[in-house]
């Protein structure tokens, strides 16, 4: 049978349904360039760093950065792991609100819930309400050029990420980190960001260790929910964090022949009829909503992956766990689990307590880490148009 896919490539644009993370044709990490100038060699008041970011575009940034603002939905998340002060954050994006006011995040950094978001709505910024702010330094979307000039023309530092390596998260994570790092100071040898970076390699090496054991034919195939609801069914293909996390845990990945994200029809998903359905956080359905097959206008009863009761719905941690965030080696201890549970026994519950301690310096009690594995459909709220092109 011919496929039938009615596809509109969702690739984060104004006026879809966008998931907080960004596509960038990049195939390898960016490089970050730094250099440091004194106010001898400037004239200048301050010391500045000049950071190259991943948009190619210098910007000065102070030495003693005290206030920062996070436009890119993901990043909160990244700071707080870097170790650099919380309450110099002084903005950010409301679909990052969302997810701190529903998740762990609330509990860890109580003030973010107090901290200024609107001043973007959308992809628009309200330049005169982030002004207010007086930002020292604006971390944003590098895709966004219309942003960066509007940022700039008004005499603001803007530093652009762009996701890495063809949806590489634990990459992306780590050249986000290496930004922040520099600019905040925190990325010496001994420093959190690299602590955290050299345990996300240790885990990845670990995993793909067994990964390649494994052979093909016992490799499930796994669709990846990236929005979902009665009107749209998105899904994550190739080149995008599902695709990513699906291969990198030992997955087939059921619409690798979509690139980036796509919405599809319910004719192609049984066409490929998946062995396991995980679902982002970025969507309130829940695995019983396929369960129980009552999503209007979709009858999911007869797919594979739902007729054998294998649909996950992603943890959310001090981020949603599809894109890079604090927590990327955790996801992908969890995907390896969800794919392989007879090849990886971890307890998650404890996995999460030991690397929220070790990283974030913060206890959870037993009932906050289940709480992460078992998601808020709320948080899902406010994500729209957290992404770049």
């Amino acid at each position: 049978m011919k496929k039938k896919i009615l596809m509109l490539l969702t690739i984060c644009t104004l006026g879809l349904s966008c998931a907080g993370c960004s596509i960038s044709d990049t195939s390898e990490t960016e490089s970050l360039e730094t250099t440091s100038q004194s106010s001898q060699e400037t004239g200048e008041k301050d010391d500045y760093i000049e950071v190259v970011d991943q948009n190619n575009m210098t910007a000065k940034v102070p030495k003693d950065v005290s206030r920062v603002i996070l436009t890119a939905l993901p990043l909160p998340s990244i700071y707080a792991i870097t170790g650099a002060p919380i309450e110099n954050l002084v903005g950010m994006h409301p679909g990052s609100a969302s997810a701190i006011e529903n998740s762990v995040m609330k509990s860890m950094y109580p003030d973010l819930v107090n901290v200024p978001s609107n001043f973007i709505d959308g992809l628009d910024i309200n330049i005169e309400e982030m002004m207010k702010l007086d930002p020292d330094v604006v971390m944003y979307w590098a895709e966004y050029t219309n942003q960066y000039d509007v940022m700039t023309e008004a005499g603001i530092t803007a530093v652009g990420v762009k996701t890495q390596a063809g949806g590489d998260a634990l990459k992306t994570m780590e050249s986000w980190l290496e930004i922040m790092g520099t600019m905040f100071g925190t990325d010496s040898d001994n420093g959190n960001a690299a602590k955290v970076l050299d345990y996300g390699k240790k885990v990845q090496d670990e995993i793909a260790e067994v990964v390649k054991t494994i052979p093909e034919e016992e490799k499930p195939k796994v669709l990846y929910l990236y929005n979902h609801s009665a009107d749209e069914i998105s899904v994550s293909g190739n080149g995008f964090y599902g695709g990513f996390w699906i291969e990198s845990a030992g997955g087939v990945n059921a619409a690798a022949e979509i690139q980036g994200h796509s919405i599809v029809n319910m004719e192609q998903i049984y066409e490929w009829n998946p062995d396991i359905i995980l679902i982002t956080t970025f969507t309130e359905t829940m695995p019983e909503d396929l369960l129980n097959n009552t999503i209007e206008g979709q009858d999911w009863s007869e797919v594979a992956a739902v007729k054998n009761g294998k649909v996950y719905k992603e943890p959310l941690g001090t981020y949603r766990w599809f894109p890079p965030s604090g927590d990327a080696p955790l996801m992908a201890k969890w995907m390896a689990q969800t794919l392989h549970p007879d090849l990886f026994t971890y307890d998650m519950t404890q996995e999460i307590i030991s690397y929220y301690d070790e990283f974030y310096q913060y206890s959870l009690t037993l009932e906050q880490a289940e709480g992460i594995l078992k998601a808020n459909p709320e948080a899902a709220k406010g994500a729209s148009f957290g992404c770049s092109k």
